[in-house]
């Protein structure tokens, strides 16, 4: 009875969220390798459960090979052995969970709850990542129920007693003392990026956001070569193109900025924002603004306050106020509750000539920013 009310409100509130069409950076994987990255998966999370000595952020299990050097040979074949430690796993949960059946019901109930709350989260099924540790809590405490429940049964004497609590205590005081020593890592976000890349977690999204943060301190050549490093690893992965470009244009290199901007085009997810630096490219170019070709990159999906905001300084400067006036207003009608779009009216507004909508749209801004009154 309660299993079916928990469902009831889930399934409940799960059909109120309106479908979304989510862009992916890669295509998932194919439904033959997504058993092998499920028992990956399974070993992954019984290692960091047992010893978590390697700790870091975006874990990946798949194979990502890049080329026939020792490093990426030796990282092939601990996947394999992962694979089948995984298998091992599973076996020995299988094996626990039939001898529950016939001997403990509490614990076998324990354990069917925690393969049901784990199976959508297992890898067979495709999401953003195919292993991540916030997804197993729910699962982990069924487990650890009916790990705590094993324990009691067998467990007779006070001395075994006494034995299991100091083993206990000093698993919990390990995690103690591993939980205090990481939790530096998020002092800064290069402290974060660097140790997370340390610790084995250099994927490409890691070495992207390091180089993104060496590219705005204006190290280039730092950050070409961690962009570098996750195209590598991601060939067509859409931020690294469009931050390569980035180090291009800064370099003025604009031939290469261009290329990389060009190859950014095809994922939907990066469409826009490489639309708005290629007609930065034709603007160092050509000394002309591409007001075209940032309405395109306006319109698409999904919408960018920075391109909508770069686009009416454009229309302000080439002497289409009005116009850029009109695309505000039409934007506010969805878009109201930006402070900035109001403020930004309001100085539109202003050099118009229309004193009293100006003030009007100031106050709107002021209403939704408070630090605005200070100025």
């Amino acid at each position: 009875m309660a299993i079916a009310f928990v469902l009831t409100i889930y399934v409940t509130l799960r059909n109120q969220v309106l479908p979304v069409d989510v862009p992916r950076l890669s295509p998932p994987a194919p439904a033959l390798v997504r058993p092998i990255i499920a028992a990956r998966a399974l070993a992954e999370y019984a290692g960091l459960l047992i010893a978590p000595a390697n700790l870091h952020m975006d874990r990946d299990v798949e194979n990502h090979p890049w080329g026939f050097n020792p490093v990426s040979l030796t990282t092939g074949a601990w996947r394999e052995l992962e694979t089948l430690a995984g298998l091992i796993v599973f076996g020995v949960l299988l094996w626990w969970a039939g001898r529950a059946h016939k001997r403990e019901p509490e614990i076998f109930a324990l354990l069917l709850c925690a393969g049901i709350s784990y199976l959508p989260v297992c890898g067979l099924f495709s999401f953003n990542a195919n292993i991540a540790e916030h997804w197993v809590y729910v699962p982990l405490a069924f487990i650890l129920l009916a790990v705590a429940l094993q324990v009691a049964l067998i467990v007779r004497t006070r001395t075994t007693f006494f034995s299991a609590m100091t083993l206990a205590a000093l698993w919990i005081a390990f995690l103690g003392v591993r939980t205090f020593y990481r939790v530096q890592d998020w002092q800064d976000p290069r402290t974060f990026f660097t140790r997370t890349i340390a610790a084995g977690g250099d994927s490409a999204r890691m070495l992207i956001n390091l180089g993104g943060l060496e590219l705005s301190g204006g190290h280039l050549e730092q950050a070409e070569m961690f962009l570098q490093r996750a195209l590598a690893k991601n060939p067509e992965q859409p931020f690294a193109l469009l931050n390569l470009a980035a180090v291009a244009m800064k370099r003025n290199d604009l031939p290469t900025a261009q290329c990389f901007l060009e190859r950014a085009q095809r994922n939907p997810l990066s469409l826009a924002q490489a639309e708005e630096m290629l007609a930065l490219v034709q603007q160092k170019e050509k000394g002309q603004i591409d007001l075209s070709r940032l309405h395109m990159a306006l319109r698409k999906d999904p919408p960018s306050w920075s391109i909508m905001r770069r686009y009416l300084a454009a229309l302000s400067i080439t002497g289409q106020t009005k116009k850029a006036v009109a695309e505000l207003q039409t934007l506010l009608k969805t878009e109201w509750y930006r402070a900035e779009s109001w403020q930004l009216l309001s100085e539109y507004l202003t050099r118009l000539g229309q004193a009293d909508e100006a003030t009007k749209a100031l106050a709107q801004a002021r209403a939704f920013d408070v630090h605005l009154n200070n100025h």
